[in-house]
């Protein structure tokens, strides 16, 4: 079960996503994995793990097609928080992930041309930086706890990460 604490997590307030890739890790169609996770407080509650539906031309734009799908989720729990009254979306929402490239093809609209290919719905992403919905911020893979939901790893790796999520942001 998901364990709220009483008092606010004053670490990590309000939402904090994490969002990962592996690229083109589907050996037949070489599809690449989205995974996010999504922390309130400090606990998660939303979490997805699952094969793009384009066959991405990069790791960076593997990266910035997660982010993307995970903005999606960002701005939906935001609207519920904010129908709660939930004080904490008067800010952005900061989504971190572990790709310098994708950071920049999101804060940067310079990259236009080399990514005129990706669908357009991947570039939601984009225009919620742009209004200052989310923010998004690097984040050493090492640290990046969406990254179990993008690939198996070996236990020596799996056990922090769990731990992490398990335990709070």
């Amino acid at each position: 079960g998901l364990l709220f604490p009483f008092a606010t997590n004053e670490e990590y307030p309000g939402l904090l996503a994490y969002s990962d890739s592996d690229y083109a890790n589907d050996v037949v169609k070489r599809l690449s994995t989205t995974g996010y996770v999504v922390f309130y407080n400090g606990v998660p509650v939303s979490w997805h793990s699952g094969l793009q539906r384009i066959v991405a031309q990069s790791s960076t734009e593997a990266e910035y097609i997660a982010l993307s799908e995970c903005a999606k989720e960002v701005v939906y729990l935001r609207q519920v928080l904010r129908d709660l009254h939930d004080s904490t979306t008067d800010q952005p929402t900061t989504i971190l992930v572990d790709n310098k490239g994708a950071i920049d093809l999101v804060t940067n609209p310079v990259h236009h041309k080399r990514t005129k290919h990706i669908d357009v719905r991947y570039h939601f992403i984009r225009s919620q930086h742009e209004e200052g919905t989310v923010v998004v911020e690097k984040v050493h893979t090492d640290f990046n706890k969406a990254d179990p939901f993008t690939k198996a790893l070996v236990s020596t790796k799996y056990i922090p990460f769990r731990d992490a999520l398990m335990h709070g942001a």
